[in-house]
């Protein structure tokens, strides 16, 4: 995924859903080392902050809150 394709997906996650910024990339990130099937930085496994939620969230393949997009 390029860079701008990588910032207009956050943006557009973020502006849809209504999640912050920094949420929005850390689920881009997440999605993107779970189909790369790349092992997760641990600060993100284990971090509180909107980023770490969010990589989780696309990591796992599981919604970010109860308006986001379904685990399909």
């Amino acid at each position: 995924m390029s860079i701008a394709a990588f910032k207009e997906k956050s943006q557009m996650l973020a502006e849809h859903y209504g999640w912050p910024l920094t949420s929005a990339k850390g689920y881009v990130d997440g999605e993107t080392f779970r189909r790369r099937r790349r092992e997760p930085p641990a600060h993100a496994l284990v971090g509180i902050d909107d980023y770490s939620e969010g990589f989780r969230a696309g990591y796992f393949h599981r919604p970010l809150s109860s308006s986001g997009p379904s685990a399909q």
